[in-house]
């Protein structure tokens, strides 16, 4: 009774439900010790063909679901061990969750010269869909920050705002731990930059998402998964760094998990100070009757420092139903000193006139996360159901004082300096409340399924000021308040079907959005009103053991971001401007793509795309009054095709490397009654790692990433490249590892590009404090055996994405 009431509560047609089969098995070296990350291949006897094939996890410990009826053995192997397989057993109706006993792989007796060879992951690899960055793996990621890492993600670029692409294409979704950030732009820019790499396990990107997530992220979903704690007991780690630019950055941050067998209770907190600069050059060529060149030199000397914290608790009611609760949050000041100086040159470039800006920005930035979780099994075949309630609340005060003067040759006395400041304060309470189910019907046939309703207000106040006979007095007409709401109300279901060397999957994603965007200061409303489905589809199919075969389709939507719909006009100079769009519609794009895997580890894969009412950067300019007014507004579409490979190579035993290539061409099409263009480039990303294992516990680690010009929208940007080495020594049975890494050797990633449409010819230089030198000490206290805390998909991370703030 309790499966058909589900069952109905999803909408679908019951089936006759039967036990699904699950093997489970741990793998250790002979003495004991747990053997993480090790390839098991479940094999049939009758002829030794492969079923399936997993990673063990960090716990050595692999399981297999779903499997048929039938006589098989397993085998294990791992780098400097020898391979070795199970006796022969079955699996039938009487034996539905077997498990074995451990497998014991024994070092090989091939001497390495020293070289001792330790299990780990590759730091690229590809997994259930998805490309892995194993962050731990890395040596060269020490003293980095979150987006320093996606720098090297393969496929990933980021722009010179901090704008992260996939496949040359903006629009991806960023989530933390499974949930959605709620932050875009600058925001989100500077909440990655706050997070210390050695708080990092992994990011998982993912192209085509099932319907399961928020169709939202019209390029994908990258997740970043923070470290965790991995039997009964209390472990953590301490990690310490500095490092040094042109300006020095310190990082410091500590971690905790303790678990019993009711309960396990878990928490971090990091400390980030980073000084950098940041150094943009314009050259902005203005055509008419009286020709003007602007040239304009920003130099922008920057302080971060962020207090990052998270707690939680998880009781195990049974060892099928865990309730959890998690608090997490941030505290973030940032403070920046910018000096600009345009200088305004006619014909022959002789000076007309001159331009001088100073801008100190103080911002405070902090939130709070709550979220409340339930996860249940409901019987012994895989029914399993899950909840999570979320509240989200962000404050952003923003207080920002500019000056700027003018300089006229024919009379240096008249300057002419005008003085503004204005406060600018944000508040977004997010509510989020979601439920999850999956129903296996068979061993070969599972429908998952669930619904989400998330609740976003957004409450923006902008106040400027204007000195005026050395007294600052309220500027009305440059103030505003902007009220934002928006509820997304979502059901999916996806059926999942197993085959003979083949998995399919169906999905469809329902969502409802409303939304009312209002200025208060300029009395106008902007409501919305539309619903959206979003099917998609896999399907991958394992001829042998080294041939495997899939294919995907997604629809997916990008929501503008909550900062681009506030219509009101903010200030960067005299000459440059920015403002909201309240017009702005969401895009929607159709990805299809087809992959290829050879000997489980060398991948190929083709895709395209199609994005209606793409969501560009445009800037206007008026040649009367030489401004430049950046905003954001839809064009018709954009086209995208890619196609990628990775290959990894062996040399030798201690010698690992993994290669990227990416190749992407976008074509925009960009026609309204003030533009007509249609850009397009091929473009390629291409990203090498080298590990090299090294005695006495010594690893060396080269990587670097080459970018060719690229397209985006009406901006083209050139090649750009990125080489870093590190070194790596553990000390103390492995509690104590020592990192030293520089990045940006050469100096080559730099953003140069150039904007041309009509009378608008804008040159850009943008150079930051990519080249560093970082040192970090890592001690791990405690049993590091321990089984760490569950990763929750709780239900606010793309409205929390699309702040802002």
């Amino acid at each position: 009774m309790e499966k058909i009431i589900l069952f109905v509560l999803f909408a679908f047609v019951g089936t006759e439900i039967t036990y699904a089969q699950k093997i489970n098995i741990s793998i250790a070296d002979s003495k004991g010790q747990p053997l993480p990350y090790t390839s098991v291949l479940l094999r049939q006897i009758k002829d030794s063909s492969l079923v399936k094939g997993e990673l063990s996890d960090a716990s050595g410990i692999c399981t297999f679901d779903k499997i048929s009826d039938g006589r098989y053995f397993i085998q294990a192997s791992l780098m400097g061990y020898t391979t070795t397989s199970t006796p022969a057993f079955s699996v039938d109706p009487e034996h539905k969750n077997i498990k074995l006993s451990p497998l014991v792989l024994s070092q090989a007796s091939k001497s390495l010269q020293g070289v001792t060879v330790s299990a780990q992951k590759p730091f690229i690899e590809r997994r259930n869909g998805a490309t892995i960055l194993n962050v731990e793996s890395s040596v060269a990621a020490s003293g980095g920050t979150a987006l320093d890492i996606l720098q090297r993600a393969p496929g990933v670029q980021v722009d010179q705002d901090d704008n992260v692409l996939l496949k040359g294409k903006k629009g991806v979704t960023i989530m933390l731990d499974g949930k959605l950030t709620y932050l875009s732009g600058e925001q989100l820019a500077n909440l990655l930059k706050s997070m210390p790499a050695e708080t990092i396990s992994q990011i998982e990107i993912i192209t085509s998402p099932s319907a399961k997530y928020d169709a939202a992220g019209n390029t994908g979903i990258i997740n970043i998964k923070t470290k965790k704690g991995v039997v009964t007991g209390i472990n953590g780690s301490v990690t310490a760094g500095v490092g040094a630019g042109r300006y020095p950055i310190y990082n410091t941050g500590t971690n905790f998990n303790w678990r019993t067998e009711k309960f396990n209770l878990f928490g971090n907190y990091d400390y980030n100070n980073r000084k950098f600069f940041n150094n943009r050059k314009f050259i902005r060529n203005i055509s008419g009757d009286i020709p003007q060149t602007f040239t304009s030199d920003i130099f922008a000397r920057r302080n971060f420092t962020s207090n990052g914290f998270k707690a939680g608790l998880d009781y195990f009611i049974t060892p099928k139903h865990t309730v959890g609760v998690l608090v997490n949050g941030f505290r973030n000041a940032f403070y920046s000193n910018l000096w600009n100086r345009t200088a305004i040159t006619g014909a022959g470039q002789k000076l007309d006139s001159a331009l001088q800006t100073y801008t100190n920005n103080n911002d405070r930035f902090r939130n709070t996360t709550v979220n409340l979780n339930y996860k249940g099994q409901l019987d012994t075949m895989g029914t399993e159901i899950s909840m999570d309630a979320d509240l989200a609340k962000f404050h952003y005060h923003r207080n920002v004082h500019l000056n700027d003067s003018m300089y006229h040759p024919e009379d240096p006395a008249d300057n002419n300096p005008h003085a503004i400041r204005n406060n600018t304060f944000t508040d977004i309470t997010i509510k989020s409340i979601k439920a999850d189910l999956v129903l296996p019907f068979n061993k070969t046939l599972k429908l998952e399924a669930g619904v989400k309703g998330s609740f976003v207000t957004t409450n923006n106040v902008l106040l400027y000021d204007s000195l005026r006979q050395g007294k600052y007095e309220p500027a009305l007409s440059q103030s505003n308040q902007f009220i934002y709401k928006e509820n997304v109300l979502a059901a999916y279901a996806t059926i999942k079907k197993s085959f003979k060397g083949t998995d399919v999957q169906l999905g469809l994603r329902m969502e409802q959005t409303n939304s009312d965007g209002e200025s208060v200061t300029l009395q106008s409303r902007v409501k919305r009103s539309y619903l959206d489905f979003f099917p998609s589809m896999s399907a991958d199919h394992t001829f042998n053991e080294s041939h495997k075969m899939g294919i995907s389709y997604s629809r997916r939507i990008n929501r503008p971001d909550y900062d681009n719909l506030n219509p009101f006009v903010y200030f960067l100079d005299k000459y440059t401007y920015g403002k909201g769009n309240p017009y702005l519609n969401p895009e929607y794009t159709n990805t299809a793509e087809l992959s290829y895997t050879f000997k489980q580890k060398y991948i190929a894969t083709l895709g395209a795309s199609v994005t209606n009412h793409v969501i560009l950067e445009y800037l206007d300019q008026d040649d009367v009054t030489k401004v430049t007014t950046s905003y954001e507004k839809n064009f018709e579409r954009s086209n995208g095709y890619y196609a990628t490979v990775t290959l990894p190579l062996d040399p030798t035993k201690w010698w690992n490397i993994t290669n990227n290539i990416n190749l992407n061409y976008n074509k925009f099409h960009i026609k309204d009654t003030s533009i007509n263009l249609a850009s397009s480039i091929v473009a390629m990303n291409y990203q090498s790692t080298h590990t090299f294992t090294l005695p006495d516990n010594w690893k060396l680690e080269l990587n670097g990433y080459y970018n060719t010009p690229f397209v985006w929208g009406i901006f083209r940007g050139r090649s750009q490249f990125n080489i870093g080495a590190g070194v790596q020594k553990s000390l103390f049975n492995k509690r104590a590892t020592f990192k030293l890494n520089v990045s940006d050797i050469f100096y080559g990633e730099q953003f140069r590009g150039t904007a041309k449409y009509n009378s608008l010819d804008i040159n850009i230089h943008n150079r930051w404090q990519s080249r560093r030198v970082n040192f970090s000490v890592t001690w791990n206290f405690g049993n590091s055996a321990v089984k760490g805390a569950r990763e929750r998909q709780t239900g606010t991370s793309e409205e929390q994405r699309r702040t802002g703030n």
